[in-house]
């Protein structure tokens, strides 16, 4: 028998009995006893609905891997689901960039009878049936087919997403030597903060760990692009505070930040917080807010003293072509994607600063060593194109 044969062969009264025993709870960001959403859908006048998927405000996506490994088993899941709130239809909500994904399991989903959709739930109209985290459906589908075990998903960078007992150590599951913040559960921590954090704090599953090379403002803007995609817009707090709170942090990459800049993030994602329906609103504020908050010198080493600490915003840093050592190869005009890179055989290279995007694919390629990015000053430099070994520095 499938998993909802095993479902329907046990009966709705025992069923209900393992689910409370087995004290299943939602996943993610509403946890709560499944068989109180369970009630709370099933009491609605007229048709009840399902509506599975991530938590609308989950951009890391880590937790798809188990519709990529089990699908049968989330959409079971889903499945059960319905036939415990006597649901009319049945959806599973998979990210609009998942088209690939969305189309590998139509044929597993038509066997299910779930509807698949590319888009975030929309809390308003499914506030009185029943949004499902897809985690929950696996763990739902496992405990009828007597699989299914406590724990806490987890994905890192060097391990697969699986599920570790909730009050594994964060410590435990990545290394904090030499990190300068630990990701998870949509915000920064600080690497003595993560020592008191679990596995149950990585609410999308994902730990990644935040090394001295990496930027705070760089990757923070990357994270709220994402966000900035995912909101559907409705929410006016949610649609405007991201535009503004993604704006800041690419001024501060672009060498154009302003020192108000934390007390405006503060403003703008409390207000978020307080003041949006879904989880993208609720909870993507989060990573501007402690960034400033926990890696404020990080920030005011780019407002203040135009640097950046990592070397990685390009707008901070400078690459040039070392006249002493360069021998005019030409290797690193051939891989330059700006094309300006300008130089002949035989003759020291220049780069147009103006133009450089900061890639670095010049440096990989140079077997002297000769392409060099600093973020301190410039030395003196050829302004035309002259022969290898004749530029003299006085």
């Amino acid at each position: 028998m499938t998993t909802f044969e095993n479902a329907k062969a046990i009966g709705y009264a025992p069923l209900v009995e393992k689910i409370q025993a087995a004290s299943l709870t939602e996943y993610g960001l509403c946890p709560e006893p499944l068989m109180d959403k369970v009630y709370r859908a099933a009491a609605k006048e007229g048709d009840v609905y399902v509506y599975a998927g991530l938590n609308n405000a989950d951009v890391d996506c880590a937790l798809l891997d188990l519709l990529r490994e089990k699908p049968d088993k989330v959409l079971s899941g889903i499945e059960i689901a319905g036939f415990l709130t006597g649901a009319a239809a049945k959806f599973l909500y998979l990210p609009e960039e998942e088209k690939e994904l969305t189309d590998s399991l139509r044929p597993a989903a038509q066997a299910h009878n779930v509807i698949l959709v590319n888009d975030i739930i929309n809390v308003r109209e499914a506030e009185q049936d029943m949004i499902l985290h897809i985690a929950t459906a696996c763990d739902l589908a496992g405990l009828v087919d007597g699989e299914y075990a406590e724990g806490a998903y987890v994905k890192t960078a060097d391990k697969a997403l699986a599920k570790v007992p909730a009050d594994t150590p964060v410590a435990d599951l990545v290394s904090l030597d030499g990190a300068k913040a630990v990701y998870l559960g949509y915000q920064y921590y600080t690497p003595e903060e993560a020592k008191s954090l679990t596995a149950k704090d990585a609410t999308t599953a994902l730990i990644r760990v935040i090394s001295e090379k990496e930027c705070i403002v760089n990757e923070t803007n990357k994270i709220l692009g994402k966000y900035r995609i995912r909101s559907c817009g409705r929410c006016v707090f949610c649609r405007e505070g991201l535009i503004q709170l993604e704006y800041m942090q690419k001024e501060i990459t672009a060498a154009r930040g302003k020192t108000n800049y934390a007390d405006l993030t503060k403003e703008i994602g409390e207000a978020m917080i307080t003041q949006t329906l879904c989880t993208v609103g609720q909870d993507s504020s989060k990573i501007a807010l402690s960034a400033f908050e926990k890696f404020g010198d990080e920030f005011t080493a780019h407002i203040k003293k135009n640097k950046c600490p990592a070397g990685v915003c390009g707008a901070f840093v400078h690459i040039y072509v070392d006249p002493q050592t360069c021998n005019g190869c030409e290797e690193c005009t051939d891989v330059c994607p700006a094309d300006c890179i300008e130089g002949k055989s035989g003759f020291i290279h220049m780069i147009d600063e103006f133009e450089c995007t900061k890639c670095g694919k010049c440096i990989e390629v140079c077997e002297e060593e000769a392409i060099i990015m600093t973020s301190g000053k410039l030395p003196k430099l050829p302004n035309r194109l002259m022969k290898v070994g004749k530029f003299k520095k006085h």
